[in-house]
């Protein structure tokens, strides 16, 4: 009896591909020969014999070769007769007749290639015409039927076949081979990971295990629930608010030292933490977790790295402003109302001596509305000329208007400016401005010829905004706190000083303050006979390090020269912070694209003044594609590694290929991590170009290294299991070689089909322990733990903290936990070492293996060395 195939289309009066007499042949050879079976048993199966008899025949040889015996004509015979096969497969006369027609098994290997290559034509006629079907199939989802007919293609060249069920036996003859070679140190019975002790404990990643790699998101480097955002709109957000949408489009420091818009790719809620607030020069201030990264001339450091009088990047300029517009008058009324305005009375008050001011706010009341009327009256007990807006006889529309903006009955120390301002356009933002400086705001020269634009308000929260409003125009404003005389007492008010005359040039010519005009103009005749220089806006000291790397070997004085210096001789190299022009001038001459960038960048360099803890906060996290940082506070700051070195370990050492599919970072991001890990590089100078003359050499030779690892990367973002596996399937059939490990980085960012999360991350996991097992390849998914680790005393992650599905423990072989000790407990014995603990094993046993932690590099290390084992 023939297999039998179901052919449809003008195939249907053809016989399937197939060679009876090859067959015939490599049963005569294998009975003839005893060594014949050994030759062709690892490339010929038994389903591959087209006639059944000749399958059942084939397949008693392997049976009696795979136990030993011998496969001549009497042994087999006496196999299918004790297994009640003999007669089905023609008794003894057919076994005869095959051995009587065989020569000799001289080319039973060439016979053995052409009866495989007949049966991979059927199978590929069958999956053609089981594809078809599938076309057919209008109800199941394309990507689905897609994923599927893939499959049936590359079904068939797989070396692994589908042998259905196997006798226990035939395992058992196997694994009692496998446990020989253990035990004669042959290698490991997994892949090793290269970390020593968790090879002592797994014994390998075991091919077709889901391996689940957990630990908090971002290791605490998160933000105070209150921390403000500025959007793309104009709108100021609060961290908590962007959580809780799950969108946003934010600011985000460029390679090219520009801001850019961006949009976060993930949004974290991080629990209560300790947090600590880090005040600079120029009076901002940000909330963070002392594991949170600041932007430094020398790359981004953690809060715990930095101290008083270190030099952090914040915005010098935000150019964004929104589209909305209100009416003049309206704009005018905000300002004059939360200056000097009394909104806590009866009907909205205002009070200035200044007739200009007077006149104008009047002009705006009545525009405002016909129905009002503005009355002055005279209070010698308060300020000399009191303004009221009163509407006789109806509803104070200008009341009603103040409510909606949240202003009214708002005392001088709560006043705030309404959200509506942070999205009106650029005009409108400079009309507000230039009316509240109107109010309490001065210009003025001072007796040491040194020219001020000021701002004074008893509301710290208003300071703030003012502040944020004029970085939008690209003004340097410093707040600092102030004790003010008030009545017959002193108050604490908050003042703005812009003292940088580039700054005081923009404000002068893009603002301006009304009725005070004279001021201004003899502030700008001061600034005109004085020439630029800045003690505020320098490029830090250790930017000479950067220069004198850029330069080589060429004379300082040379330099100088050649960049039109005067005084070149002595530019007090390394001994005083550089100003742009400077810095620009030198970077021309040396044609440093990068030193440039920094020099006309978008970045001021401001002093942390001071760190203090302000005790348990809620914090979030965002994470950034690319970049991974964003302004917050309007100061820079910043947002896998294990995995990483994972791929790196058996890429390098075990020459096996590693597919990484990453939901999170970009390839570009991944591989500067990877570099930076193999050159000793911190990332940051490689994100910016700023290499030292001494680090050419280690980052070419790791350039060198890396390119010859199979390290492949898919940044697809959204990508499913199902595309996943057409991938790997895909890069199998090219490399000719089974993959060595695929990692997901990460499992929360995937999505499938369900009625809702947990019912999709029940389907991931199954999809990806099924992955597993069809490529026979260890599969390691990063996944988060549930912020309920910080809410207990000890925090050391358990299997109940994995989040959002309990499938994910239930369909992973192994569950390995991160944990750092010196994150929580600064004080810690165990600083710079990274618990890695295996909660759950399903052919081990489970502990903590504990390895060294390079948080310059983002590197694991073994702690033991190898020949411990």
């Amino acid at each position: 009896m023939s297999e039998q195939l179901n052919f449809q289309g003008n195939g249907m009066d053809r016989l399937p591909p197939q060679n009876i007499e090859a067959e015939e042949a490599i049963l005569g050879g294998i009975l003839l020969d005893p060594e014949a079976i050994s030759r062709v048993s690892d490339r010929l199966i038994p389903e591959a014999f087209y006639i059944s008899a000749h399958k059942d025949i084939y397949q008693a040889a392997t049976r009696l070769h795979s136990q030993g015996k011998p496969t001549d004509l009497l042994a087999v015979i006496n196999w299918l007769t004790d297994h009640d096969m003999l007669a089905r497969v023609g008794g003894r006369n057919k076994l005869a007749t095959l051995v009587d027609r065989t020569v000799s098994a001289v080319n039973i290997d060439a016979l053995a290639d052409l009866v495989m290559e007949k049966y991979l034509r059927r199978r590929l006629i069958k999956a053609g015409n089981e594809i078809v079907h599938l076309g057919y199939q209008t109800e199941s989802e394309l990507p689905i039927v897609l994923d599927q007919a893939e499959q049936k293609v590359f079904g068939i060249t797989q070396e692994r076949p589908q042998v259905g069920l196997v006798h226990i036996s035939d395992t058992l003859i196997n694994t009692f081979q496998d446990i020989e070679t253990r035990h004669q140190g042959v290698a490991l019975p997994g892949i090793p990971c290269g970390f020593y002790d968790l090879d002592g404990m797994t014994s390998g990643f075991q091919r077709s295990d889901l391996i689940i790699v957990a630990g908090r998101p971002s290791m605490g480097k998160c933000l105070n629930e209150t921390t403000e955002i500025v959007l793309a709109d104009g709108t100021i957000s609060t961290i908590k608010q962007i959580y809780e949408h799950h969108q946003a489009e934010l600011l985000t420091l460029g390679n090219d030292w520009k801001f850019h818009l961006t949009q976060p790719s993930a949004f974290v809620d991080d629990g209560i933490k300790p947090v600590l607030r880090v005040t600079t020069r120029l009076g901002r201030y940000v909330e963070t977790t002392i594991t949170h990264p600041f932007l430094t001339i020398k790359g981004w450091q953690k809060l715990e790295e930095l101290k008083e009088g270190d030099k952090i990047a914040v915005p010098r300029r935000i150019n964004i402003f929104g589209i909305k517009q209100i009416r003049e008058c309206e704009v005018k009324l905000l300002a004059y109302f939360i200056g000097d305005g009394c909104l806590t009375d009866i009907t909205p008050e205002f009070t200035n001596i200044n007739p200009l001011i007077q006149e104008d706010f009047t002009h705006a009341v009545i525009n405002f509305s016909s129905q009002l009327k503005v009355r002055i009256e005279k209070r010698p007990d308060r300020s000399p000329i009191f303004y009221a807006a009163r509407c006789q006889g109806r509803k104070n529309p200008l009341t009603e208007w103040l409510v909606n903006l949240s202003l009214w009955g708002k005392k001088a120390d709560e006043k705030i400016i309404p959200a509506l301002c942070f999205q009106l356009e650029r005009s409108q933002v400079s009309l507000f401005l230039n009316r509240l400086f109107a109010t309490d705001g001065w210009a003025t020269v001072l007796a040491s010829g040194q020219s001020q634009l000021g701002y004074c308000t008893v509301s710290e929260k208003l300071a703030r905004q003012v502040q944020h409003l004029l970085l939008r125009f690209g003004i340097i404003a410093t707040l600092k706190k102030r004790s003010v005389k008030y009545k017959d007492t002193r108050r604490q008010a908050w003042q703005l000083d812009i003292t940088d005359a580039q700054s005081i040039k923009t404000f002068i010519s893009e603002i301006g303050i009304f009725g005070k005009e004279t001021a201004l103009l003899q502030v700008q005749a001061a600034l005109m006979n004085k020439r630029y220089q800045t003690n505020r806006d320098l490029i830090p000291i250790e930017i000479w390090e950067e220069i004198t790397a850029a330069k080589g070997k060429e004379p300082w004085t040379v330099l100088a020269r050649r960049a039109g210096i005067k005084g070149h001789t002595n530019i007090h190299v390394g001994k005083r912070a550089l100003s742009r022009e400077r810095l620009f001038t030198l970077a021309t001459a040396l044609e440093d694209s990068s030193l440039q960038q920094l020099a006309t960048g978008d970045v001021y360099w401001d002093e942390i003044v001071s760190i203090e803890s302000v005790g348990y906060k809620q914090v979030y996290d965002l994470t950034i594609p690319v970049t991974h940082n964003f302004v917050a506070n309007d100061i820079c700051v910043h947002n896998t590694a294990f995995c990483l070195n994972l791929a790196h370990n058996i890429a390098a050492s075990y020459k096996l290929p590693v597919a990484v599919f990453s939901l999170e970072m970009s390839k570009e991001q991944l591989v500067q991590r990877l570099l930076a890990s193999e050159a000793g590089i911190e990332t940051g100078y490689l994100r910016s170009g700023r290499i030292s003359q001494t680090q050419w050499e280690p980052l070419s030779r790791a350039i060198g290294m890396l390119s010859e690892m199979p390290i492949f990367i898919d940044d697809t973002p959204n990508i499913t299991v199902t595309e996943m596996r057409s991938q790997a399937r895909r890069l199998q059939a090219e490399l000719g070689t089974e993959l060595g490990l695929i990692i997901i980085d990460y499992l929360q960012l995937m999505e499938g089909a369900g009625d809702n999360r947990v019912q999709e991350l029940s389907k991931i996991t199954r999809n990806l322990k099924g992955l597993a097992r069809e490529l026979s390849v260890p599969v390691i998914a990063l996944s988060q733990l549930s912020r309920g680790v910080e809410s207990r005393t000890n925090k050391r992650p358990m299997l109940s903290d994995l989040r959002e599905s309990g499938s994910i423990e239930q369909d992973a072989d192994l569950v390995i936990m991160l944990y750092r000790d010196d994150y929580y407990n600064s004080d810690t014995p165990d600083r710079g070492i990274a618990e890695v603990i295996i909660a759950k094993h399903r052919n081990g046993p489970t502990g903590t293996v504990k390895l060294l932690f390079d948080p310059q590099f983002t590197k694991f290390k073994n702690l033991a060395r190898p020949n411990n084992y």
